[in-house]
């Protein structure tokens, strides 16, 4: 009788471990559902950006602009404009706002910029979300002219804006990607129609306009 109750309690023991595993097993396995699902829930809610500012001005140091048979011309170049809201799709090719001035200074040649304002296409970005890197942007129509007995006109030019953001959501920098552009003579001397290119030699900057304050860009 009494090893009859032993085994018993034995039995009832194991029994309640198990129950206590599988139990735990189970938690385990919800929590690892949960966290997928407020993951994936995350990552397709943040269907748009938000910008801290709308008004923007973009520096860059040095933007180098080569033209075939003419030479590099380097510049100073200043970009102001602003979104046309706070917030945005992340849809390619949307139209999210304009640069209405821009300046350069410093030139080893004469470039002046034509045609304002140009206009600012979204065109995707750079890792995976939430932990987006870079956000690109493209200027779908950026007429300037470049010369030195005459000019040239780059037309139709699209220049790439690739922007660095980091974890918080700062743009830290932009830069312009060495991409070709097509060059028409202008008229005057010294104007062939040939190709050319244009790329920034040094990362550009990406402020709110009058201040050096950093724009933010948030996932929501």
């Amino acid at each position: 009788m009494l090893v009859l109750t032993c085994e018993t309690q034995k039995t009832t023991v194991h029994y309640k471990r198990g129950i206590m595993r599988t139990r735990s097993k189970l938690a385990l396995i919800g929590l690892g559902v949960t966290l997928l699902m407020a993951l994936a829930i995350s990552s397709a809610s943040a269907g748009k950006f938000s910008l801290s500012n709308q008004n923007i001005r973009i520096t860059f140091r040095s933007l180098e602009f080569v033209v075939e048979g003419l030479g590099t011309d380097r510049c100073d170049v200043t970009l102001e404009g602003s979104f046309h809201s706070r917030t945005f799709t992340k849809t390619p090719e949307l139209l999210i706002g304009y640069l209405t001035r821009a300046s350069t200074a410093g030139c080893t040649l004469t470039t002046a910029i034509l045609s304002l304002p140009w206009h600012v296409r979204y065109t995707g970005f750079n890792g995976t979300l939430p932990d987006i890197t870079s956000i690109i942007a493209r200027i779908a129509r950026a007429p300037f002219s470049a010369g030195a007995l005459g000019f040239v006109c780059l037309t139709e030019s699209s220049i790439e804006l690739r922007s660095t953001r980091e974890g918080s959501g700062g743009i830290t920098g932009v830069d312009v990607a060495a991409q070709a552009v097509s060059v028409r003579s202008g008229g005057g001397f010294g104007c062939p129609a040939s190709t050319g290119s244009i790329r920034s030699a040094f990362t550009g900057g990406v402020f709110l306009l009058g201040t050096s304050n950093r724009i933010t860009v948030s996932l929501i």
